[in-house]
């Protein structure tokens, strides 16, 4: 039996540096929820092993609500020599490590407002192509 050494993608934690939410009205049953994804990567120049992604979600309710929220994770990339096994990592399998937070987040504090919207359970999402990659100047913009 032989052994492999295993690619190593670390999620290190994930921010929710912007929020903002907006109602006009009570939501009610039956009306539909749009939902944007845009995810895109940062990768630091000081250190080759770790990126972020960058997911800004706005969901949002024709003239009821709007939720638009940033969130960024965290991610080290160690032995990876494939450069189509890491863009795999990056554009695919890092967004979607993270969307689970990013529900959690959104039906958490939807829960938290009452009757104002209900809890919000947003279906999970799949990620696929390339990501736009984001400068330093764009990446801290989004973290103030």
């Amino acid at each position: 039996m032989s052994t492999e050494t295993q690619v190593k993608l670390k999620f290190i934690s994930v921010d929710f540096p912007v929020v903002n939410f907006h109602s006009e009205k009570q939501l009610t049953e039956n009306q539909e929820i749009n939902i944007e994804i845009e995810p895109k990567v940062f990768f630091p120049k000081e250190n080759t092993n770790h990126f972020k992604i960058i997911q800004e979600v706005n969901v949002s309710v024709n003239d009821i609500f709007n939720l638009f929220i940033v969130a960024i994770g965290s991610f080290e990339l160690n032995n990876v020599e494939d450069e189509k096994l890491r863009n795999n990592f990056i554009n695919m399998n890092a967004p979607a490590i993270m969307f689970p937070y990013i529900r959690s987040f959104i039906s958490t504090l939807t829960s938290n407002l009452g009757n104002v919207t209900g809890t919000l359970n947003i279906p999970p999402q799949f990620f696929k192509g390339e990501l736009k990659q984001i400068s330093e100047e764009d990446f801290l913009g989004k973290e103030e």
